[in-house]
């Protein structure tokens, strides 16, 4: 189950478009914490607007963080983490949560992990 969860994590990463050059191990954490940040927000938001798969999310949220809080440490990540998950928030209200999460459906649709069930 631990490997189904790394993939869907990778799943989820590679989902968000690759920078022009190769990231560091810090800036990769950071793209961890963003996919974190994602998944809770579709937990917190989502399922009012779509049956998801909550428990996969989690799955993946922390998996995410754990991976960063190896490269980052455990204070810098948490740290890191409440910042992003507040701009991820912020973005929900910004954009209206039924939209954000029609478009974060959209774009997890094509995986082989589904956390939209429909």
């Amino acid at each position: 189950m631990r490997y189904q969860t790394l993939v869907a994590v990778a799943f989820v990463v590679s989902a968000h478009p690759a920078p022009a050059r190769a990231q560091t191990q810090e800036e990769q954490a950071l793209t961890l914490l963003r996919a974190s940040s994602a998944q809770s927000a579709i937990i917190t938001f989502c399922g009012k607007h779509y049956a998801i798969d909550g428990t996969t999310a989690l799955r993946i949220s922390q998996t995410a963080r754990d991976v960063a809080t190896k490269v980052l440490g455990q204070e810098r990540a948490n740290a890191a983490f409440k910042d992003e998950l507040a701009r991820r928030y912020a973005e929900v209200k910004e954009v209206g949560e039924q939209e954000w999460c029609t478009e974060q459906r959209e774009e997890l649709s094509q995986g082989e992990v589904r956390i939209f069930k429909d």
